[in-house]
């Protein structure tokens, strides 16, 4: 390791310890309406109820990537069945979707702090940690080192901006990150020449393609949302993922296609918790009824109501059984986008807004073949939807290619599990 890089991340240790207890006061009051989030604050500072040893680690950050990890482990439970498996992820919401994988170990993950990180891996002992996408901690990776756990990123990608940011402190990057790597499994050529680019020998770097395409959704809540469905009188429009300030977009985009389709619903799923409650005050001013999914107790409140309100998590398949067309929130604010691969699993067309970074390339062969559609505004939202919503032989056709773009891109779950076969034989 360089000087200069012994230095930066003497300090950066040094910064993480002093504000670690810091960072669990902050996030215990960001997430203060997340009740199961502050029953196992503790783990974040790396205290757990129990111990193991030897297992194999896999990190997730969130709902969307344990989705799209779990098909990836439950073939791996498959082939190494006395494997131990830990999973940890950063949201209570992933914490759900991962305990839901049987035979599983379901933690949060630690803050980035020394002290915590070495409690961490004392505690568990991973041999390997798997990440997903591109979560690198330099505590992490170098206790990982430390301690012998060999580190595989799995579906890797790097943006070209991202990749341009390593590439002004390269040294520091190299002996911090990417010196710790064991393996990088890329989802394209394009990602695996930027790895290389900030540092990452050759060798390390294998190409397998997207584990979102493989996905393997519960078709059974998304049923039960069709029977209801059929019980309604016309179409509907879902609002999925949505972040703070696209209420007020969905809403008014609901209210201009009700002019036209007086028959129309709208569910709307808020990303969090606390956008429930930003949907419940918008609405408080609005003509419209609505009812919260844990208040229904009969299928009719499902029809007697214009608007379905997600407040319950884990059930975005039942959402998208009640409607016809989703929007992907998350696209009209800075956030990037959430993945349109779930809607396609459904054959299901999605719109999104202007901002999708997070599932580019998904998204792009998606509008290539008519299966996802872009609008860059409002008034553009309201178009697109109203021309979708009242055809509904188009939006069939849309869902179809939607689903025949995730067929194609199916297999990167195989290819990995080939890759790393020989490192967890050897």
């Amino acid at each position: 390791m360089h000087f200069s890089s012994k230095i930066v991340f003497f300090l950066y240790k040094f910064l993480t310890l002093i504000l670690a207890p810091v960072g669990v006061a902050f996030l215990c009051y960001k997430k203060r309406l997340d009740p199961p989030y502050g029953k196992r604050v503790f783990e974040l500072l790396g205290f757990y109820p129990y111990k193991l040893k030897n297992c194999i680690w896999f990190h997730a950050a969130s709902v969307g990537e344990i989705n799209s990890l779990k098909p990836l482990i439950l073939k791996f439970q498959k082939v190494n069945p006395n494997k131990t498996i830990l999973i940890t992820t950063m949201t209570t919401t992933g914490g759900i979707a991962a305990s839901n994988i049987p035979n599983v170990h379901t933690f949060f993950m630690p803050l980035d702090s020394p002290c915590v990180i070495k409690r961490f891996f004392n505690n568990f002992k991973p041999k390997f940690l798997f990440i997903v996408d591109t979560e690198l901690w330099p505590n992490m990776l170098q206790g990982a080192l430390k301690n012998k756990c060999k580190v595989i990123i799995v579906n890797g990608r790097m943006q070209e901006k991202n990749c341009q940011k390593y590439l002004k402190f390269k040294n520091l990057v190299k002996d911090i990150i990417a010196t710790p790597l064991y393996k990088v499994i890329c989802i394209s050529k394009e990602d695996a020449q930027r790895f290389e680019r900030i540092g990452i020998d050759t060798n390390k770097i294998k190409v397998a393609g997207n584990i979102k395409y493989d996905l393997n959704l519960n078709f059974e809540p998304f049923h039960k949302g069709r029977k209801i469905k059929a019980t309604f009188n016309g179409m509907v429009l879902c609002c999925a993922s949505t972040h703070d300030g696209e209420e007020s977009i969905c809403l008014e985009v609901f209210k201009a296609l009700k002019t036209k389709i007086p028959s129309l619903k709208l569910v709307a799923v808020p990303r969090h918790k606390t956008g429930v409650d930003l949907f419940e005050k918008k609405l408080s001013n609005q003509n419209l009824s609505y009812i919260k999914k844990s208040q229904i107790k009969n299928s009719l409140e499902y029809q007697n109501n214009e608007i379905i309100l997600g407040d319950t998590m884990g059930e975005m398949s039942f959402y998208f059984g009640l409607s016809d067309l989703v929007f992907m929130g998350g696209s009209f604010v800075p956030i990037g986008g959430h993945n349109p691969l779930e809607p396609a699993y459904f054959s299901m067309p999605t719109i999104t807004g202007p901002d999708y970074h997070n599932f580019k390339d998904q998204f792009k062969m998606l509008i290539t073949q008519e299966g996802a559609f872009e609008v860059q505004n409002q008034s553009e939202f309201i178009t697109k939807s109203l021309e979708l919503l009242s055809s509904p032989d188009k939006i069939k056709l849309s869902g179809e290619h939607a689903l025949e773009i995730l067929n194609l891109g199916r297999g990167s779950t195989d290819k990995i599990l080939k890759e790393i076969a020989e490192d967890l034989s050897a």
